[in-house]
């Protein structure tokens, strides 16, 4: 075999092996009890966590609220949060009451209840490897 025929069937496994798999990420969101505004759905790693709003989905309510929503996303290996937001009233970000008591309807994935202010990181993480990854986030208000 030539150096050239040698390269060019190596090339393609020397690729493969410097590419990370991806795996899916399924969010499903429940309890979305108005038709009005944008379900709002992020992925995060640790190090941008909350930063901004980084809305990577952003799709209309559903006009039957018990319906629920799903959003996919494609995830290199790591360890990752999803914040879920019903924007009511579109303005891409969290509206709060009295006391920075949210007012729009809002999850984390493994099911966290924040306190007082956002979760920390670590309580909504969880893992991606190479498989497929289902999530299902209730919203709450």
């Amino acid at each position: 075999m030539t150096p050239r025929a040698l390269v060019a069937a190596l090339l393609p496994a020397v690729w493969l092996c410097g590419t990370a798999a991806a795996a899916t990420l399924t969010v499903t969101v429940h309890n979305i009890g108005r038709a009005e505004g944008q379900v709002r759905v992020a992925v995060y790693d640790q190090a941008s966590w909350l930063d901004e709003p980084r809305w990577a989905v952003s799709q209309p309510a559903p006009r039957e609220p018990a319906t629920g929503l799903e959003a996919r996303f494609e995830l290199p290996p790591g360890t990752y949060a999803v914040a879920v937001l019903h924007d009511v009233n579109e303005n891409g970000v969290m509206d709060y009451r009295l006391l920075r008591r949210p007012k729009e309807p809002y999850g984390f994935s493994n099911g966290v209840v924040p306190r007082f202010g956002p979760p920390k990181f670590e309580a909504a993480a969880f893992a991606v490897g190479t498989d497929a990854v289902d999530l299902a986030i209730e919203l709450r208000d």
